[in-house]
């Protein structure tokens, strides 16, 4: 998987499985402050059946690395399940 984060003109900060050659993010999901240490995560169009969003590239401002614990949480929930060590992340990739 090749988590990124993705923020689009419109402000929106999406986090999924970003495949730059298609610009296409699987499983798109925005982040949702829940408190001050704590981040939600909700479908980005949750009444659509499609997990794969093609996006056009105007629309894109820029494409992130999230931290490890922004990877490890995504994982959890909508990728792999694998947890990736903070200390030697380097290696994984």
């Amino acid at each position: 998987m090749n988590i990124k984060i993705v923020k689009m003109i419109t402000s929106e900060e999406l986090i999924g499985d970003w495949n730059e050659a298609k610009k296409v993010i699987t499983n798109p999901v925005v982040m949702i402050p829940v408190s001050k240490d704590q981040l939600g995560f909700q479908p980005w169009s949750p009444l659509s059946e499609d997990e794969d969003i093609e996006l056009k590239e105007q629309h894109i401002l820029a494409i992130l690395t999230p931290d490890t614990k922004l990877q490890n949480e995504y994982n959890r929930v909508y990728g792999s399940g694998l947890i990736m060590p903070e200390d030697d992340k380097k290696i994984l990739h």
